[in-house]
């Protein structure tokens, strides 16, 4: 195997995967190699929305054209014409983007652990693996900095959530209407609800979910789990088919500090996460898109990547979350209330112009949320 190539990816998640299939369609006789470690894939759903079909839909596990966000304020129906709701294994995804580098000439993946990355010279990176050595002149790495742990200044809330994927003998569920956020049942002084994607009238994924500063107790989430399926839904006799659980950072921490010459981080490690939501998949997709054209372009890789007055709406939105976690289920009230969910994706998807960027905040505003934007801004 040749061990010197242009671009070489630490990592094979959501990130790694979006950027090794937009190189090898963009760039087809790119030296690429992708290095990752997983011993197993843990099986996670990634969903997004988009308008009709979209590059994804032959994997795509379901689809829906309606949601619920329900509050003790009342209820509110999402039709989201143009846009469609979708949910993806994150196993197919990844298995996708392994098999296109196998199918490559000139692309490679290697299972192994990275140890160290050393600078040979100015345009040549060397990469020890515990498998060998490679050279690179461009490094993407999916790896988190230690520093982020340990960070005191920024505001960092988790995005954190047990799920359970439970079938039942009888009808339950309209599989044409997922929940998006359910505070029917909370855990009390916090921002927590409950999320559910209906596959089938007898089948579907429920997660208890989190966004706080704290983590809680695996028992934590499967207590509220239990409670829900049988006070809310009714449902006395259910078998679990699959669990799924995870951790993802929403923060105003600076991942721009990590990157050096030639090496870039990407993904969470690069700060791509949407700060406010922890949605992730369709803005890495995004993001991936941006940074393959500006290498081909011979342009600074972190171009256009990020936008100043998107990061301040999310900075301020962390903000209220953080300092007021029990007043998260009315926050979101107000956004689902008193705007449409077309102007929401699209407000998310960063898509928005200034007007109806305003219009959102306006929709919100109080004295927290005010106070929170100013803060922001220093």
């Amino acid at each position: 195997m040749d061990h010197h190539f242009d671009i070489a990816i630490i990592g094979l998640g959501c990130a790694g995967s979006h950027i090794a299939l937009e190189l090898l369609q963009q760039c087809p006789d790119i030296k690429l190699v992708v290095i990752d470690n997983a011993p197993t894939v843990l099986h996670k759903k990634w969903s997004y929305w988009e308008k009709d079909s979209g590059k994804w839909d032959h994997m795509t596990l379901k689809k829906w054209n309606y949601g619920l966000f329900k509050s003790a304020q009342g209820i509110i129906e999402l039709d989201m014409n143009p846009y469609v709701y979708k949910t993806i294994n994150s196993v197919d995804f990844i298995a996708f983007a392994k098999a296109k580098l196998q199918q490559s000439n000139h692309s490679s993946f290697i299972n192994s652990t990275v140890t160290s990355i050393d600078k040979k010279n100015e345009e040549l990176q060397i990469i020890n693996h515990t498998n060998g050595i490679i050279h690179a002149k461009v490094i993407l790495d999916s790896r988190i900095d230690n520093q982020f742990f340990k960070d005191q200044k920024a505001i960092t809330l988790q995005q954190h959530f047990k799920g359970w994927t439970i079938e039942t003998t009888d009808d339950h569920f309209n599989p044409e209407c997922f929940t998006m956020m359910d505070y029917s049942l909370r855990d009390r002084g916090t921002t927590s609800f409950t999320y559910i994607l209906p596959y089938s009238t007898k089948k579907a994924l429920i997660e208890f979910t989190y966004f706080s500063p704290d983590l809680v107790m695996d028992t934590t989430y499967e207590e509220y789990l239990k409670r829900y399926i049988n006070e809310q839904l009714n449902i006395k006799e259910y078998k679990i088919v699959e669990i799924e659980k995870g951790i993802i950072p929403m923060t105003t921490y600076n991942f721009d500090r990590h990157h050096s010459q030639n090496i870039y981080k990407i993904g969470t490690a690069g700060g791509w996460v949407k700060p406010s939501t922890g949605y992730s998949f369709k803005m890495t997709e995004k993001k991936a898109a941006t940074l393959v054209r500006n290498y081909l372009n011979g342009l600074p890789l972190l171009t256009d990547l990020f936008t100043k007055r998107f990061s301040i709406y999310d900075s301020s939105m962390l903000s209220v979350l953080h300092d007021f976690n029990d007043d998260g289920p009315a926050f979101f009230h107000r956004l689902y209330d008193n705007n449409n969910i077309q102007r929401l994706f699209k407000f998310l998807d960063e898509e928005t112009n200034l007007a109806e960027e305003i219009s959102i905040m306006q929709s919100m505003t109080s004295k927290r949320i005010i106070k929170a934007f100013f803060k922001s801004l220093l």
